[in-house]
């Protein structure tokens, strides 16, 4: 039953390419098996080709740039972020390697140069835009430093370049959902650099605690389409131990249900289908949903897990969260997936599973990113060509490239040597972790700097005491913020 529900779970993952790239199984004809098909059935050629494994990459563009530079410029290595986007040299590094070796393909295939400045990637965007130079073609930074940037007039869209198609399964298409402002979308989300995924917000979960306590298993419950908040609530409660017997619950000692980060509560919401902020395009402004019939009973279901009440829910300290969990004594450890990276001490068996939605069914779903990296592309590049014309086409010629390349290739090697091979005890939580990858929500609080409209949100669900007492105060926040951002970004937005 496992591998079935794992082989089912790859299928699901894997549909959206053949979409792409192919006719599928779903296309063919109901009364014709897809493993029966002969010459005769319509649509099919009798020696027909087998489909490409690198379709995206062999279908687009290669012309001659010319030996030009590609410049990007990103922040100096943190072990926290994964924002490289290049190495200087094989090291037998399987990930390292992979992206060593698209870049220098792409870079082949083009006739171009590619490097990175690491430095302050917001600053040395800035600078390159103020001084006229344009010697920057893209950065490569946090989401939570775009919202700044556009309101000083620093980017473009990158709907403005002719030579990308933003409706390619390399271009994330649920960045493009919740972060298109004004009907443009300054945020490039495509695949080339990896802190998007590492940026997923995730459950892991201690497989021996679930045997321990005869608890249901949280993948087999998402299966069943059966994962909700109070399903998780009932757990926590029960592993909740007092292990020394004191009268109290402690990260230090006792068993835990839920440790890490509550990323106020973002991933619970999104998995619901509900948003604390919205864009809507037809009257040009920011929507705060905090009152929303549906929002509030989201909202009260979180503050069953999240209410300072709850002694079995402690993120007071996210590092001793990490080592309860580390030693056996949390269910659940609320961290980004890049974190597996931290849990290599881990001796019992665990998995990572998509946090739990409300039990009501939700029409827009989706798995929260946590202020991940993205490109950025600046309102002012050279003409290294000498054609009269920024070089925009190039870069978009390069990005598409990229993300082609990264898809058909290098994604792989990303999910199944860095992520899965390392950090995940079964199969299944591979296909977790994949299904998650493609259906991502992205938070306009975070772009936009609404941390204050946060907070008070979520004050209101630490002390359960219903949104209606914080309301006021959001809401006054949220007006005057976000006017203000809106009014910045039409100053710049007729001239791109």
């Amino acid at each position: 039953m496992k591998k079935a529900l794992s082989l089912l779970l790859a299928l699901l993952f894997f549909l959206p390419v053949f979409a792409a790239c192919g006719e599928s199984k779903e296309n063919t004809p109901a009364n014709t098996p897809a493993d029966t098909q002969t010459a005769d059935t319509p649509g099919v050629e009798e020696n027909a080709e087998p489909e490409s494994p690198t379709a995206h990459w062999d279908a687009v563009a290669k012309p001659d740039l010319g030996g030009m530079d590609i410049i990007a410029t990103t922040n100096n290595f943190d072990s926290n972020f994964y924002n490289v986007l290049d190495w200087d040299e094989i090291t037998g590094d399987n990930l390292k390697d992979a992206m060593y070796n698209r870049n220098r393909a792409v870079e082949s295939a083009l006739d171009c140069k590619f490097s990175v400045i690491y430095a302050d990637g917001t600053s040395t965007l800035e600078r390159s835009v103020q001084s006229g130079s344009g010697d920057v073609d893209f950065a490569y930074n946090l989401v939570s430093q775009g919202g700044a940037l556009l309101q000083k007039g620093y980017l473009a869209p990158f709907d403005m370049l002719d030579k990308i198609d933003m409706t390619q399964p390399y271009w994330d298409q649920g960045a493009q959902n919740y972060l298109r402002i004004l009907g443009k979308m300054y945020f490039g989300f495509v695949d080339f650099g990896f802190d998007h995924y590492d940026s997923l917000a995730v459950l892991f979960c201690n497989g021996k605690l679930l045997t321990d306590y005869q608890l249901e298993d949280p993948q087999e419950l998402v299966l069943e389409d059966a994962w909700t908040i109070d399903k998780m609530a009932s757990m926590l409660e029960t592993v909740l131990t007092d292990v020394n017997g004191d009268g109290k619950y402690t990260l230090k000692d006792d068993v835990l249900g839920l440790t890490g980060r509550e990323y106020w509560f973002q991933p619970f919401l999104n998995r619901s289908g509900e948003y604390l902020v919205t864009w809507d395009g037809n009257e040009s402004s920011f929507v705060l949903h905090m009152m929303d019939d549906r929002f509030v009973r989201v909202s009260e279901a979180i503050s069953t897990i999240y209410g300072k009440q709850n002694a079995a829910t402690d993120f007071s300290d996210y590092d001793k969260g990490r080592i309860a969990f580390s030693d056996g004594r949390s269910l659940f450890y609320s961290r980004l997936l890049g974190d597996f990276r931290q849990l290599r001490e881990v001796e019992d068996d665990y998995g990572v599973v998509c946090f739990p939605r409300y039990s009501e069914a939700s029409s827009d779903s989706s798995y929260f990113v946590k202020n991940p990296t993205t490109l950025y592309l600046p309102t002012i590049v050279c003409d290294t060509n000498g054609d009269g014309r920024q070089d925009y086409d190039e870069i978009g010629i390069f990005l598409e490239a990229e993300g082609a390349y990264t898809y058909d290739e290098t994604l792989d090697v990303y999910l199944e040597n860095t992520v899965i091979g390392k950090g995940m005890r079964d199969e299944r939580s591979a296909d977790m972790v994949r299904m998650m990858m493609k259906n991502r929500s992205f938070d306009l609080c975070e772009a936009f700097s609404l941390h204050d409209v946060m907070d008070v949100y979520r004050e209101c669900i630490i002390k359960n005491e219903g949104l209606a007492s914080g309301e006021a105060k959001a809401t006054k926040m949220f007006t005057r913020l976000t006017e203000k951002i809106v009014k910045k970004i039409q100053e710049f937005d007729d001239g791109n």
